[in-house]
């Protein structure tokens, strides 16, 4: 090989590696976004979890049944939630750890 062409299969090497490393940085973000937001629905859960025990307690429906339900529900508008209200926890997180995954693409 000559040294023309082997400059330009490092070349190419370098600009293919770059592609890949951008792919796997831009599938990292996603799934940091998508961790972020699963983090926020488990600390709504413990909200909504924390306010169901504050409630009074002699019900009438009171029951191991009722319990879980309520549990179900709750994991259900949690998820909800986070996805259709923006308290800030997923941006917050997800910007923290943003420049990680950022700077993991600039080496």
């Amino acid at each position: 090989m000559d040294e023309i062409t082997l400059k330009d299969n490092l070349q190419q090497n370098y600009k293919n590696n770059l592609s890949i490393n951008t792919l796997d940085s831009n599938k990292k973000l996603k799934e940091l976004k998508e961790i972020s937001n699963q983090f926020e629905s488990i600390f709504i859960n413990q909200i909504l979890k924390q306010a169901r025990q504050n409630k009074i307690k002699n019900g009438l429906f009171d029951s191991e049944a009722i319990n879980t339900f309520n549990s179900m529900i709750d994991q259900q508008y949690s998820e909800i939630l986070s996805k259709k209200t923006n308290f800030g926890i997923a941006d917050a997180l997800f910007n923290q750890f943003k420049a990680q995954v950022i700077n993991e693409r600039e080496k």
